[in-house]
């Protein structure tokens, strides 16, 4: 199956690339203390952002928080892969500017 994205590279063989990096005002919303769910949820479509589900799934289930039944919503995990890159950016800058996704 081929997942069309513009936001990860889809020719490494052992995972995926992004080909683009967050907006620092996205950073600076998505990693601010208390309920971000909304502003994430306004990047995620501002951005487009998306990438194949399956490998959502796989980096969102090394974190051991969301069950398998939570992690089958493509929507949440988008939200989810945001959220986290975003935090990893605003945490420790220029590390994650891209973000890498084992297959």
């Amino acid at each position: 199956m081929t997942f069309k994205t513009d936001w990860f590279s889809t020719d490494h063989v052992n995972g995926l690339e992004s080909l683009r990096h967050l907006p620092a005002e996205c950073i600076a919303d998505c990693s601010g203390s208390g309920d971000v769910t909304g502003i994430v949820e306004h990047w995620v479509n501002r951005l487009g952002f998306d990438g194949p589900p399956w490998i959502f799934r796989k980096y969102l289930r090394g974190f051991g928080v969301w069950d398998e039944h939570q992690l089958c919503n493509h929507t949440d995990n988008r939200n989810r892969v945001l959220w986290l890159w975003a935090g990893y950016c605003s945490e420790d800058p220029g590390n994650y500017d891209y973000l890498w996704l084992e297959s």
